[in-house]
């Protein structure tokens, strides 16, 4: 059972590039600070601990320019101060294992630009592909070490990189991935294309050797219809155990979403159906102390919907709050079926959730975002229990220069 979510995995879908999240002009430095305060508390039922923690991340982020337009070097570190929350049986990964703060190394990396089209990071970052990414679902991103290259081709970009180790957002070390007791590296290639009309497509490989590979691909059509937008999704994933060092060497799995979004004024309306084919669940993560999230629509705050034989649907409803600007609403509600399990075939579970998010439109405080996300969870006995989550989340950033 997977529940430990990334609160935006649908907002980074489709065209958004494999790069960390921020990049400095060439004329100025940056040094930002970044307050984020973290609060949960997930409640199970059938005797299981529940789960409250929360802490207050320090985040100072350094971005350089590029000397001389070619070269640059770009940081940040996070300090999490424990608020409350113990060493418990469920760790909340807000704090430590044990329950205590730390202090990390976030993102340490050169960055060089050969040429206007082409640039090329070295050191530990934050990465966003689907396929190996650092989504922040807690109060702290986890990051990646390795290489990473984009090159921009008019509508196309070709990204390639290659990772030895990984770090969870909680913790103050970067780990090689290992099984059975060796190590492996994962590289990738994928490249995403905007054919201009509306349609764009993203393609991604990745292997780590002995190990595991992946295959994503991902077409997106927008377009208007009167006074509506209409956004069509379709995203397809393939899983496959490259080797010995799998625990399951027979292991192949695929999964399937289909999503359409219909938009107008202030109302988003999303159907989003997932399927998941195959002999096993699908299992996107990569070992060792990888973090990696899904990037579809059928993921939500607490699961993935990604069990062996299983089939969701989902509809969601987003939104914003004309007389009180800044404020956006968010109601979803995501049904399964036919799951295989231990206990047998057709199982079903389902989650719902409500999201209200503010940001502070004028004053001192300006651009604070206060943000409270629920989400309930049950379904089959033998499939999941009961889970009631809670998680309310401010942050704030500022540039100190």
């Amino acid at each position: 059972m997977k529940i430990r979510k990334c609160p935006l995995a649908m907002a980074a879908l489709s065209l958004l590039p494999a790069l960390p999240v921020m990049a400095a002009t060439d004329m100025a430095p940056q040094v930002n600070l970044d307050l984020r305060t973290f609060y949960m508390n997930r409640d199970f039922d059938t005797g299981i601990p529940d789960t409250i923690a929360a802490g207050q991340a320090f985040r100072i982020e350094v971005l350089s320019p590029y000397w001389h337009d070619r070269v640059g070097v770009d940081m940040s570190v996070v300090h999490v101060a424990k608020l409350e929350g113990d060493k418990t049986e469920n760790p909340s990964d807000v704090l430590t294992p044990s329950g205590d703060g730390y202090t990390t190394l976030e993102q340490a990396y050169l960055k060089l630009r050969p040429t206007e089209q082409l640039e090329i990071k070295l050191g530990r970052m934050i990465l966003m592909t689907p396929l190996l990414n650092d989504l922040t679902s807690r109060i702290s991103a986890p990051s990646t070490q390795g290489a990473h290259a984009e090159l921009r081709l008019g509508p196309s970009k070709v990204y390639a990189l290659y990772s030895d180790r990984a770090s969870m957002n909680n913790s103050e070390s970067f780990e090689q991935y290992r099984a059975g007791g060796e190590t492996y590296s994962i590289a990738s290639l994928g490249a995403t294309h905007d054919f201009g009309n509306g349609l764009s497509a993203h393609v991604q490989y990745a292997v780590a050797e002995d190990y595991l590979n992946q295959l994503y691909l991902n077409a997106r059509y927008t377009t208007q219809l009167g006074a509506h937008g209409l956004m069509l999704d379709l995203t397809h994933m393939r899983g496959e155990a490259d080797g010995k060092l799998y625990a399951n060497r027979d292991y192949d799995s695929h999964l399937t979403g289909l999503t359409g979004r219909l938009s107008a004024g202030r109302w988003a309306y999303t159907l989003a159906y997932q399927t998941v084919g195959g002999q096993d669940d699908y299992r996107q993560q990569w070992g060792g102390a990888d973090n990696t999230q899904f990037f579809t629509w059928g993921a939500v705050q607490l699961l993935d919907f990604n069990a062996r034989d299983e089939q969701s649907l989902q509809l969601r409803v987003d939104y914003d709050v004309p007389r009180v600007p800044g404020l956006t609403l968010m109601a979803r509600h995501t049904e399964a079926w036919d799951i295989d399990h231990a206990g047998g075939g057709n199982g079903q579970r389902r989650e719902t959730n409500f999201d209200a998010s503010y940001t502070l439109q004028s004053g001192a405080a300006k651009g604070l975002k206060l943000r409270m996300r629920l989400a309930h969870a049950n379904g089959d006995e033998a499939v999941l229990p009961r889970i009631n989550d809670i998680r309310l989340i401010a942050e704030y950033r500022t540039n100190l220069l």
